[in-house]
């Protein structure tokens, strides 16, 4: 289990016992803080023939299936775009009747603020008169972007990101002895943002690589040509990092330039959104705004 995630974990293994826990738990929190792999150990809890106080055996039958990849009970919903109405009610059926292993059933709704409004049309008469023994456990990252008919009837919990300390002692843990303050903060603190952005170099520009052309821009050693360039497939992270960096400037200095290069950022964010734009040359107007107005 996560450590920022214990104490709520062990709440809800607490009221499983106690045969408290809502059927329907509403898991939302930022982008990459690892819900899944809450959602993940509360599902196998759910499904464990022998819980424990500190949640699933990891012996019986089910935690075996569920380890293997193959629980008949356990019933992940995942897709790449906006999740459908047949996607629902394909999850829906497979929670009628009994379950397999003569226990609970799990539904996991992954990206359920992406339910188009059919889709949580559909899942409401579930989420009001679950079938028996049937759980349904919905992640999001935007509450605002699911119906208040959804949010109604659900048990939310907002997830919070852990404390740097913690952060950096997980990341730490995981072989990144090196990641400082300032690289956490341009990931949104996030750890599995961090952890990606160090170990997928599909993820695009690290953080990391951004400090060094940033630190070659200001001594002359490359142009904002020859960045944006290099980073236009990256650009909207470069100037939400830039943008970044000049609020905190800004905070400092109270100086006109320093807004003005926070402002010019926002704008540019907004430029990236308009299709066929030309990313470079945006770019290359941004790292202009910086070679002459230093970080």
């Amino acid at each position: 289990m996560l450590p920022w995630f214990q104490s709520v974990y062990s709440q809800f293994i607490r009221r499983l016992q106690s045969q408290t826990l809502h059927h329907a738990l509403l898991l939302s929190g930022p982008v990459g803080l690892g819900k899944t792999a809450l959602a993940d150990e509360l599902a196998k809890s759910l499904l464990c023939k022998q819980l424990t106080a500190q949640g699933s055996c990891g012996a019986c039958q089910s935690c075996q299936l569920f380890a293997a990849g193959n629980h008949p009970d356990f019933h992940p919903l995942v897709s790449e775009k906006q999740i459908g109405v047949d996607t629902i009610r394909g999850g829906i059926a497979k929670l009628s009747g009994t379950a397999q292993l003569g226990h609970n059933k799990v539904l996991v709704i992954h990206h359920a603020d992406t339910m188009t409004e059919a889709a949580s049309n559909a899942l409401l008469k579930t989420l009001e008169e679950p079938t028996t023994n049937t759980y349904l456990i919905l992640l999001a990252s935007k509450l605002n972007a699911l119906l208040p008919t959804i949010l109604s009837r659900s048990e939310k919990h907002v997830l919070k990101l852990p404390a740097e300390g913690e952060t950096l002692n997980w990341l730490a843990g995981q072989g990144h002895n090196d990641v400082t303050p300032a690289t956490l903060k341009a990931y949104g603190n996030s750890p599995f943002l961090v952890k990606a952005s160090l170990e997928d170099e599909s993820k695009g520009l690290s953080f990391s690589e951004f400090q060094e052309g940033i630190a070659r821009l200001m001594s002359g050693a490359d142009s904002s040509v020859q960045l944006a360039s290099k980073w236009q497939d990256s650009g909207k992270q470069v100037v939400s990092w830039l943008q970044s960096a000049a609020h905190e400037k800004y905070v400092q200095s109270l100086l006109p330039a320093d807004y003005e290069a926070y402002s010019y950022c926002q704008q540019a964010l907004k430029h990236f959104e308009h299709p066929g734009v030309n990313k470079t040359v945006i770019l290359t107007g941004v790292l202009d705004v910086f070679a002459v107005n230093p970080l």
